[in-house]
């Protein structure tokens, strides 16, 4: 976690110091028509923090054990093994990505981008749901060699054929 603890732990230092500046600079000159760069920069800093809670969660939930790559003296060997869970590979998070820009989109140039992105979000939302639902239908008791065999895939059960 040094690498990428120290480097989000920078940026949200350096983007809450520039808001700081730039939010003060704009109340001394009383322009009004800045305070989008003050909202901009405020999420900015707050998706560091986002992004340095979720990494000070993972130092904790390790109970403080540094990760082999961020030993100076670790080997290959000390990576191997299962690394960590990791979730079915889905593309309904990028759908649900695409309907929330559309519907971003809605609020710069106009309200009917709002149906589509709503389509597709919702539309996404549903299918990962039943995604996650679906399971193959394996009949009770029965061997996957067997129903291998069964339907002629002779490699994945090591039997050979001879002719």
């Amino acid at each position: 976690m040094k690498v990428e603890s120290r480097t989000v732990l920078g940026a949200f230092a350096f983007l809450t110091i520039l808001a700081i500046v730039y939010w003060v600079l704009v109340a001394l000159h009383g322009s009004s028509t800045e305070r989008s760069g003050i909202a901009m920069l405020v999420f900015s800093f707050a998706a560091y923090a986002l992004l340095g809670g979720y990494l000070l969660a993972q130092y904790l939930r390790r109970h403080g054990i540094p990760r082999a790559e961020d030993r100076f003296d670790a080997t290959q060997e000390d990576g191997a093994g299962v690394i960590d869970y990791f979730p079915a590979t889905s593309i309904w998070p990028a759908a649900m990505g695409l309907g929330m820009v559309f519907g971003a989109c809605a609020l710069v140039w106009g309200l009917w981008y709002l149906a589509i992105g709503a389509v597709l979000f919702f539309g996404a939302v549903f299918g990962w749901v039943t995604e996650s639902d679906y399971t193959e239908d394996v009949l009770p008791g029965s061997d996957p060699d067997e129903l291998a065999a069964s339907h002629g895939d002779f490699a994945s059960t090591g039997a050979h054929h001879d002719h």
